[in-house]
This record gives C-alpha cells, sequence and structure tokens, in this order.
C-alpha cells in the first residue's frame, strides 16, 4: 500500500513541560474558532484510497477485550493506514474500580456507545455504518466488515498540519472534495494516545502492566463535529479549511504518543466518508 503523500505533520516548537492545576471534570477547552495559518502541500490525487475507520469499544476489566486489541492489531499491521483504529473505553466494565483505579472513559465515548448500541464489549463500529443489520459488530465478523467497508473509492481527502506548544494543540485540516456530494458533511477530530500502561483482566489473568493503545482522550470539537462549509454542504473540486485549537494543560497526556483523528461524515446518517490520523509531533 502506498503511504499517504498528503500527511503532513509540523510543530513549530520544542514542547515545553508546563504545571498547572488539573482540569476538573472529563471536559476539554477546544476553540474552533481559529484560523488557518498553514500553508497545505498540493495533493496528489492519484496517491489516494478510501480508509475505514473502526472503533472498538473496550474496558480494561472486559475480560475478552484483549483478544479484541490483538485482532485489530493483526488488522492494521496487513492493512497499514488504510485502517484507522479508534479504541474506546466505555460501557459497565471500563468502570473504575480499587484494582483498576484509571478513568479511560469520555464524554464522547460514551455518547458513541449509547448513540451505536453496543452493549457488551468487545465491539466495534465500522464508518460508523450497520454491517449484517446492526451498528456493533461481534469480534468474529471484524475481518469480513473491514473487508466490506474498504471497497470503493474515496470520494474526498484530508490534509492536516499538528501544531504544539505550551500544552496547547492547533490543528489544521484541508478536506478536498473529488467527487460530487450532494448531502451536508461534518468534520470531527479526536485525540488519541498510544502506550498507556494500566491493569487490564486479559482471560483469567490481570495484567499489571497491559499497554494500551488509540486510546481515545476526548475531541477537539464534539462527539459528532461540525460542519465542513456554513452550512454543510459541498461542491466538487473544492477544499474547505477548519482549524481547531484544544488546551492539553494539566492532562497526564504523553504528546509524543498522541495523535488526532480526522473524521469525515455525512451529517444526516453519520456514515464516515473518509478519516485520517496524524500525530501531534513530527518524528
Amino acid at each position: 500500500m502506498k503511504k499517504i503523500t498528503f500527511i503532513l505533520t509540523f510543530i513549530a516548537t520544542v514542547i515545553i513541560a508546563v504545571s498547572c492545576d488539573k482540569i476538573e471534570g472529563p471536559y476539554l477547552q477546544y476553540d474552533e474558532s481559529v484560523e488557518t495559518t498553514v500553508e497545505f502541500p498540493e495533493l496528489d490525487k492519484n496517491t489516494l484510497y478510501k480508509k475505514v475507520l473502526v472503533e472498538e469499544f473496550t474496558g480494561h476489566r472486559c475480560s475478552n477485550c484483549p483478544e479484541g486489541h490483538r485482532l485489530l492489531a493483526s488488522l492494521a499491521g496487513n492493512m497499514g493506514d488504510t485502517l484507522v483504529c479508534v479504541c474506546i473505553h466505555a460501557g459497565t466494565l471500563a468502570r473504575r474500580t480499587s484494582a483498576f483505579p484509571y478513568d479511560f472513559t469520555t464524554t464522547e465515548g460514551t455518547e458513541l456507545y449509547e448513540g451505536f448500541s453496543v452493549g457488551a464489549t468487545p465491539r466495534a463500529v465500522f464508518n460508523q455504518s450497520q454491517f449484517n443489520g446492526g451498528y456493533a459488530v461481534s469480534m468474529s465478523n471484524w475481518a469480513q466488515a473491514v473487508e466490506h467497508f474498504k471497497q470503493g473509492t474515496p470520494i474526498a481527502a484530508i490534509q492536516m498540519i499538528n501544531e504544539f506548544s505550551g500544552g496547547t494543540l492547533t490543528a489544521h485540516t484541508k478536506t478536498t472534495f473529488l467527487t460530487d456530494y450532494d448531502e451536508p458533511v461534518k468534520l470531527a477530530l479526536y485525540v488519541l494516545e498510544d502506550s498507556i500502561v494500566s491493569p487490564q483482566i486479559d482471560g483469567i489473568d490481570t495484567t499489571a502492566n497491559y499497554v494500551h493503545n488509540h486510546v481515545m482522550r476526548g475531541s477537539l470539537n464534539g462527539t459528532y463535529g461540525t460542519f465542513i462549509s456554513d452550512n454543510g454542504t459541498v461542491m466538487s473540486d473544492s477544499s474547505y479549511t477548519k482549524s481547531y485549537q484544544l488546551v492539553c494543560a494539566g492532562k497526564d497526556w504523553v504528546p509524543a504518543h498522541c495523535s488526532v483523528v480526522a473524521i469525515l461524515t455525512n451529517a444526516t446518517t453519520k456514515e464516515v466518508l473518509q478519516v485520517e490520523k496524524c500525530p501531534f509531533l513530527h518524528e
């Protein structure tokens, strides 16, 4: 699979460790009225392909969930950046206890869990669309769902440039439509973090130093995002730039392990049209 050439990361300054009071509550401070101050590289349409979003619902007290983590890692290993994974801790088995004190849950993740009627974990939602009559797909059908949703040609491309300085993330996006699309569209940006070490039940055992990856930490513009234009309407061969800012200070996130996932959706049905992922920092 060719590597997408239009992903560009940018860092304007060296990260400075900032110490401040912890932000109370599950809410993040974000601002979607930020000016786009960067220039995007020219888009090479010959390198584009359709990507698949998988939102994996899990919990640290879910004994079968590590099997799901390993399955998705295997699928992603075979598909490269064609498969974009978001791990969402939600439901009863994601709750904290004395043995599992870390709170992985988010307001956005809980809204997605309830909105797609996930119920038991592990289950996954692919492209926020139904598969075999429902949204929440059992682990035994994940490979088939990936094959189903990766078919077709992309209707849009997403470019991202991230700036991170002084505990504040600024995510710049440019979405270019390759064909006509008559429905209004939204763009949602989620923050993910890899390499979080925290206890996890795995089968009949508990792994104290389990490594949690692509964990959803929150969003930059709400659970289902915001219109990409004034009313969400778009035209073929047109581009739409949007920038968002998020204050990360006070969070225990490790910026070097964090990334932003941009999800382009049909504003009415929530069907994912394209997805892209970009790290906070350029390696």
